[in-house]
């Protein structure tokens, strides 16, 4: 289960929420997919776009609140997803895909050890033979700078009749290495600067080392692709690149192997 709780700011996510920085890099990577599985897919800031290419996509959202603006904006749009309510740690949706995508480095949202290798063992299993899993994660040599336990604003952004949300956090290492815990303050005013409505969310992420990440989806049955340190796909630098971009493939692991070598020759012998 994601470590923060959505229904305080569903309705007001999609107003802070704008980038389209992944959305090109998505939409070449799905290109010519059979079946697109988004995890974590809240809004559908990733989603609609998807959607709109007209790829097969199945949304997975553990936030009911969520959800429910993304089939709202799907619908307005005259657009169809398989829109699932599940945890990304319990996935049991029946059918593989050839490609999953976990967007804004939302893995860093589940932050117990033992829930990472689940939720990763998990999205294995819905994995095409050849398919591939992309996740993108903060590279924390950068990420790290904007976590100095002070609060601080985040940003401005025009609401509905002249209001503004402004948004602020404050974010501090915990002792545990690699967990982040911080709260998101949001502020409405209105067009004459008063205060209309406060709210605030506490959340909770980890940051994962490139060592430890390979480590981790090496132990849950992956390999690495590619290792990019952007959205255009540049090469990683650990102490440069904003981003960590892994794409991930299957391990065929020696019972798989086996199992497939039986496969191939059970429908060798049933040839004429």
């Amino acid at each position: 289960m994601p470590s923060i709780d959505y229904s305080y700011i569903a309705d007001l996510y999609d107003s802070y929420v704008t980038t389209s920085l992944d959305v090109p890099f998505y939409l070449d990577q799905a290109r010519g997919c059979r079946q697109v599985l988004e995890l974590m897919s809240g809004t559908g800031r990733v989603s609609l776009p998807l959607l709109e290419a007209r790829l097969p996509l199945t949304c997975v959202d553990s936030s009911p609140a969520m959800l429910s603006r993304l089939r709202a904006k799907a619908e307005a749009k005259g657009l169809q997803a398989d829109i699932r309510e599940m945890d990304v740690c319990a996935l049991e949706l029946h059918k593989r895909f050839d490609l999953i995508i976990l967007p804004f480095h939302s893995f860093a949202e589940i932050t117990e050890p033992p829930a990472q290798r689940k939720a990763l063992a998990g999205i294995r299993e819905h994995l095409e033979p050849d398919g591939r899993f992309i996740c993108p994660l903060h590279n924390p040599p950068a990420r790290l700078k904007l976590i100095d336990s002070v609060k601080r604003i985040r940003g401005k952004f025009a609401g509905k009749g002249g209001e503004t949300l402004v948004l602020s956090s404050v974010e501090t290492r915990a002792e545990v290495p690699g967990v982040v815990h911080g709260t998101q303050f949001y502020d409405i005013y209105d067009k004459d600067d008063r205060l209309l409505q406060h709210r605030q969310a506490d959340l909770c992420f980890y940051l994962h080392t490139p060592e430890s990440f390979e480590e981790l989806v090496e132990e849950t049955g992956y390999h690495v692709k590619a290792l990019y340190g952007d959205y255009n796909c540049s090469t990683f630098r650990p102490q440069e690149s904003q981003f960590m971009i892994w794409i991930l493939e299957k391990e065929v692991r020696d019972k798989e192997k086996h199992s497939r070598s039986a496969h191939k020759n059970r429908s060798l012998r049933a040839r004429p």
